[in-house]
């Protein structure tokens, strides 16, 4: 298989999305993280995207915050 290297802001992301499972105590990266990483890091094409559908960072903390203490399902 190919192995293609990833791009500076995707390397940002990605690192920024690890110091958010780090913050937030979890042990894995995962999907949520991917997504804090990708608003924290504001300059690539994903979190243009996601700013322009009106997602913001403290959206995605609060609602990870009420899955979290089991206020949404």
């Amino acid at each position: 298989m190919d192995q293609r290297p990833f791009t500076t802001r995707a390397q940002r992301a990605l690192a920024l999305a690890h110091a958010a499972a780090e913050s937030l105590g979890d042990p894995f990266v995962g999907t949520e993280h991917v997504l804090l990483g990708l608003l924290d890091e504001k300059t690539g094409p994903a979190a243009q995207m996601l700013v322009h559908l009106g997602i913001t960072r403290t959206q995605v903390d609060d609602l990870l915050g009420q899955m979290r203490s089991g206020r949404l399902s």
